[in-house]
């Protein structure tokens, strides 16, 4: 198994040639991604826009290494996710990648600090120390009191803070996010995209939000919209 690249004078995140199609139900194959370039530095921040269905959400499951492409390649921090086994590919996922989805999917049955302890105690942090580093993050996202409380004892705008503090709770290089404030209202959506840039600014850590929301685009340094499987300046 390849070893998971540490930070690094390379890229936080880099897709090469990057392809990704699918057979069609009448045996046609379907090109999702076709021979895509992207390279994002630490600490920046891209914003990805495009049509329903131009393949925003496959871009982000390749460049999280939840997906592998058909060709051309992702690396992480200098490490080429095709040379990981699946085991290699967790790890760089857990511990290089954070994820802020549409829905928070945060653990029902775990609290707030709990639930955002959840990736250091997967890699095997002390507990104590992963806990500190729970609570400093849920600190950042304005929960202090609600440690203790679980999912369905938080706002909509809460749980979206929660997941962003659980996303950079193992000092990633890059945190994607699809469409983050796309399950919120307009007050609480503007309240999530604060925590999520000024944390990513704060701890320099690379990210990539797929957006419909040109407002939230417009907080990130570059603009890209992805159209014929390939992505353009806006």
């Amino acid at each position: 198994m390849a070893e998971v690249a540490g930070r690094n004078c390379h890229a936080a995140v880099e897709a090469l040639a990057l392809e990704r199609s699918y057979r069609g139900v009448a045996g046609q194959d379907l090109h999702i991604i076709r021979g895509l370039d992207l390279r994002v530095e630490d600490g920046e921040a891209v914003a990805i826009i495009g049509a329903s269905g131009s393949g925003k959400s496959t871009l982000l499951h390749l460049l999280g290494a939840l997906d592998r492409p058909t060709a051309g390649s992702v690396r992480v921090g200098g490490t080429d996710i095709a040379e990981l086994d699946e085991q290699g590919a967790a790890a760089l996922r857990n511990d290089r990648i954070g994820f802020v989805f549409q829905f928070h999917h945060l653990l029902s049955d775990f609290t707030a600090i709990e639930n955002t302890m959840m990736p250091a105690l997967i890699r095997g942090d002390d507990p104590a120390s992963a806990r500190a580093r729970a609570a400093e993050l849920l600190h950042q996202v304005g929960l202090d009191e609600r440690f203790d409380h679980k999912p369905s004892e938080l706002s909509g705008g809460e749980q979206q803070r929660v997941a962003v503090a659980r996303a950079l709770v193992n000092r990633p290089l890059v945190v994607l996010a699809d469409e983050p404030t796309g399950n919120l209202d307009a007050t609480l959506s503007e309240e999530v995209q604060d925590v999520l840039f000024s944390l990513g600014d704060r701890h320099r850590v690379a990210l990539v939000v797929v957006t419909h929301n040109h407002e939230v685009a417009s907080r990130a340094e570059r603009v890209l919209r992805l159209m014929g499987g390939v992505l353009e300046d806006v």
